[in-house]
């Protein structure tokens, strides 16, 4: 009986202890298990001889404690996983925001789409599960509920998904991506799913080191869990620039850190079955990659901790607000004749979400315009009105035809403040801002088309490239240099067919022509060097993944180049100047 007791009384003593030394941040790493994926074995970094547990404490002294949102780590692909947690309970405070997991989201700066959703660029979203201590051993083999995010009821997402993938030997030869030279093993980590699809895992110039987590044991690693849909969109059409859009909420490295929506309610957690369960708080939490896809020379979705913070303690547990999960219209399609209005009438569900603002757009402003929901009818023709959540930019769309009622045309509404042109609204042609440019092996600049006459209705054009192994062209005209040589970029408008053409010619030997304004900022690498444009009087900051600061300067002119010695990774340059800030990706 004495011993009990003084046992106890010890249990006591270090469990104060404890409560005392309180930390917000992660504690301990209990387990660490990566996909296969282009930063594993480097974040962090592999030795000969590292086991299971030399590697849970390489990830701990990344992102636990002080190092929390200094150090980084790589869950791979789909299924990659990491299992931690704090030195106390965290308690789960109803209507708030329990506690956050750092990632690196961030938004696109250059989307080439204009009708996207401004939350894309670099989201790699991870699904979040929490256990309780319920046995007290102080280890994490208890239930786990996974916090279902703004995707766990769509029908797109699946449950009970399983892969497998397979070691790969790493002395075989490799296969080449046949078009794109960035790829050059699309054969190498073979993996297979349980009636979702089959394929692999590709290897890129970027890395060289083994893509599959050296101190696994055995032939093959198995996940399973809740798959996400794919979240990247290829805005290009030609695989050079990829857009990951958030999802709403709910998911690790999908958010900014700075956005609220980077934390996590216990309230989210369900059972196996989807049920809500009801929990005090957690002991435990583990992240997976949520997404099973490839984005071409950008290469796998991974989702990526920095660290972990319990809000209590910091004392940012802001509400967690009910979020729109949908928009519908009143109808979904209408006719009127020119002069006519109709209002439409937009639903959010559900019915207590906080956000309900609304933002209107008319596809074709000159057929009919809106505004707050009032269609106005302009001129013949057809036109999709748009109504959007401001609040997860979810999207409602009626088709909106005008005619004059007897089929005969009617004129345009008058242009309040007409500018040049002949007054028929009937495209005559188009210009480009360059009849030809000269840029470096990496190098980027955006061409922009002028439809002719000024009050043209119809201003769309379509962008080609006459070689895309030299010069590739996004849908807004945003050039990307591939190779040497020469290629002719055209716009043709929609209307008519009328062409422009720009001569591209992309050479190492030559600088970059001088481009004028108005131009937006962009970087690019090559030999050896940064391509800042449109950058000047910006302050630069450049990290690693792993969020250190590697340099600082200040451009000072509107198209420069900086050398920079750096070894083949990802890297993130933040540029801030007068409140604005610039954030890119950029694979060297």
């Amino acid at each position: 009986m004495k011993k009990r007791v003084l046992q106890t009384a010890l249990c006591l003593l270090v469990w104060s202890g404890i409560a005392h030394a309180q930390s917000p941040y992660i504690y301990r790493v209990y387990d660490y298990m990566p996909a296969p994926g282009q930063f594993v074995n480097e974040m962090p970094a592999y030795r000969p001889g590292d086991t299971q547990e030399v590697m849970n404490r390489k990830v701990e002294a990344e992102i636990a404690g002080a190092n929390h949102n200094v150090g980084m780590i790589t869950l791979g692909g789909y299924g990659g996983y990491l299992v931690f947690g704090f030195d106390h309970f965290v308690e789960n405070v109803p209507g708030k925001y329990d506690f956050r997991i750092l990632g690196n989201a961030f938004y696109a700066n250059a989307n080439p789409s204009d009708e996207a959703s401004p939350e894309g660029g670099s989201c790699e979203p991870g699904i979040v599960m929490v256990a309780r201590d319920a046995n007290g051993n102080g280890l994490p083999d208890d239930p786990w509920y996974e916090l279902a995010g703004s995707e766990y009821y769509r029908s797109h997402t699946v449950k009970g998904y399983h892969i497998t993938y397979y070691r790969p030997d790493e002395d075989k030869p490799r296969t080449p991506h046949p078009s794109n030279p960035y790829l050059n093993d699309i054969e190498y980590v073979r993996w297979t799913t349980n009636g979702h699809g089959n394929g692999y895992l590709y290897r890129n110039v970027y890395h060289n080191q083994a893509y599959y987590p050296l101190w696994a044991a055995g032939e093959t690693l198995e996940f399973a869990g809740t798959k996400l849909a794919d979240n990247y969109v290829d805005e290009s059409g030609r695989g050079v620039y990829y857009v990951q859009y958030a999802y709403h909420w709910g998911y690790a490295d999908n958010q900014p850190n700075a956005d609220n929506r980077s934390a996590f309610n216990i309230e989210w957690a369900v059972d196996a079955a989807g049920n809500r369960v009801s929990l005090p708080g957690i002991d435990f939490v583990k992240v997976y990659t949520g997404v099973n896809q490839y984005c071409g020379w950008l290469g796998e979705t991974s989702t990526e901790v920095s660290g972990a913070e319990d809000l209590h303690l910091t004392g940012q547990d802001a509400d967690a607000p009910v979020f729109v999960n949908g928009i519908s219209l009143d109808r979904s399609a209408a006719s009127l004749t020119a002069g006519q209005t109709l209002t439409l009438s937009a639903t959010l569900a559900p019915e207590g979400a906080a956000n309900r603002t609304i933002t209107w757009k008319s596809s074709a402003p000159a057929i009919a315009s809106v505004a707050s929901g009032t269609v106005t009818a302009h001129a013949p023709g057809t036109t999709v009105i748009r109504a959007i959540a401001n609040d997860g930019y979810y999207v409602a769309e009626c088709r909106i035809t005008v005619t004059n009622g007897d089929g005969d045309p009617v004129d345009p509404a008058p242009d309040p403040d007409p500018e040049p042109g002949d007054g028929s609204g009937t495209v005559t042609g188009v210009t480009l801002s360059h009849a030809q440019i000269i840029l470096r092996p990496g190098g980027m600049t955006t061409l922009y088309a002028t439809v002719l006459p000024a009050d043209a209705v119809n201003r769309e054009v379509q962008w080609s490239s006459s070689d895309t192994g030299v010069a590739e062209v996004t849908v807004s005209g945003l050039v990307f240099a591939v190779a040497q040589g020469t290629a002719t970029i055209t716009a043709t408008t929609t209307e008519g067919g009328y062409r422009a053409s720009c001569l591209v010619t992309v050479s190492d030997s030559t600088p970059d022509a001088a481009f004028s304004p108005p131009l937006s900022p962009h970087v690019g690498y090559a030999s050896g060097s940064l391509r800042l444009i449109a950058l000047d009087g910006y302050n630069c900051t450049l990290y690693n993944l792993a969020g250190r600061v590697l340099q600082t300067f200040r451009p000072t002119s509107p198209d420069e180049y900086r050398p920079i010695t750096l070894p083949s990774g990802v890297y993130i340059l933040a540029a801030r100047k007068q409140g604005v800030q610039e954030t890119f990706k950029i694979v060297l």
